[in-house]
């Protein structure tokens, strides 16, 4: 959340004028979140499983404060939070787009896929089932 509104008042102060410059505090804010993760792998011994395991716990309860703060609409917009929540908001579209439909299109690239389902589409019984339907329907 820190990030996401660091980068947000980097946005604002540093638009159009000064790109340069907030390009460069992306990059250290990349550069300090690789560092960061360096550390927690080399000083605490973590392994890859924790950080799927962070993630696990993180996402539903990220959803609920956003759902929350959506919620408490007023309250966050007199705080001055409702800017971050909507970023954050746009990041968990972001992310759960990217988690549906990699393996959608993973499974895209492979020929079995297609093959499948001109299979499935052409098969008597599963025909059969269709031409049922249509009757049912009442069609000619």
């Amino acid at each position: 959340m820190i990030i996401l509104k660091v980068v947000s008042m980097g946005r604002k102060t540093f638009s159009a004028d000064f790109q340069l410059m907030f390009r460069l505090l992306k990059l250290s804010l990349f550069i300090g979140a690789v560092v960061i993760l360096v550390l927690m792998f080399t000083l605490f011994s973590f392994t890859f499983g924790d950080i799927f395991a962070s993630l696990l716990a993180f996402f539903p309860t990220g959803w609920a404060l956003i759902q929350i703060a959506q919620a408490c609409r007023p309250f966050v917009k007199g705080i001055g939070m409702w800017g971050s929540v909507k970023a954050l908001s746009r990041g968990y579209e972001y992310i759960m787009g990217v988690i549906v439909f990699t393996p959608v299109a993973i499974l895209a690239w492979f020929p079995f896929v297609s093959e499948f389902q001109t299979r499935l589409l052409y098969n008597q019984a599963f025909s059969r089932g269709l031409q049922i339907q249509r009757i049912l329907a009442g069609g000619k």
